[in-house]
């Protein structure tokens, strides 16, 4: 039985996170829709760069700790 409900939280909190995401993307693509479209380009490069970074630099922090 813990084995299932584990799963089951697992697949919950997924589930959450990807609505939560898929508000915050939502919010963000009308707010930049708004813009012209040469500043679309420059906000979507931007926010490309700086989420690879950010989970470039989370990954790094995991493995470090796992390294340990």
């Amino acid at each position: 039985m813990t084995v299932e409900v584990s799963v089951l939280e697992g697949f919950s909190h997924e589930a959450a996170m990807r609505r939560k995401w898929m508000q915050t993307w939502q919010k963000l693509g009308e707010r930049i829709q708004r813009l012209p479209k040469w500043m679309q380009n420059i906000v979507l490069e931007d926010v490309n760069t700086a989420l690879r970074n950010r989970v470039a630099v989370m990954e790094m922090i995991q493995n470090a700790k796992r390294n340990r």
